[in-house]
């Protein structure tokens, strides 16, 4: 009896343990697209359109076998001194977890995960 109930009290913080390893993927991948896209926004003063990872001289997240995550940015209204976007991993098949970076200017940003990673209530 003791066991089960060790167990179901632990068998829930063990899936969440999990569930943020895997946001690993999610946080390399991110991490390479943010190097990307600021080496673009410096080679040309503009992000690429929404997306076009053709453009970023890297390999597509979105073409790794077996991802678990789906890669997306998107240009927050970038101009030519400042740099702002998003980079978003959303898990397949659960699209309320996610990893998500915030670009906000040229210095600063915020790496966010959903409440099932264990981040904020938003």
């Amino acid at each position: 009896m003791i066991i089960g109930i060790l167990a179901t009290i632990a068998l829930p913080q063990y899936m969440a343990t999990i569930e943020r390893a895997r946001s690993g993927e999610a946080i390399i991948n991110i991490g390479s697209v943010r190097v990307a896209l600021d080496r673009y926004w410096y080679q040309n003063g503009v992000l690429p359109v929404n997306n076009n990872f053709a453009e970023l001289d890297i390999d597509n997240p979105n073409n790794i076998t077996n991802k678990l995550y789906l890669y997306s940015f998107k240009d927050n209204g970038t101009t030519s001194a400042k740099r702002k976007y998003d980079v978003t991993a959303t898990r397949l098949n659960d699209p309320g977890t996610w990893v998500k970076w915030n670009q906000t200017d040229n210095i600063t940003g915020k790496l966010t995960r959903s409440v099932n990673l264990g981040g904020p209530t938003i």
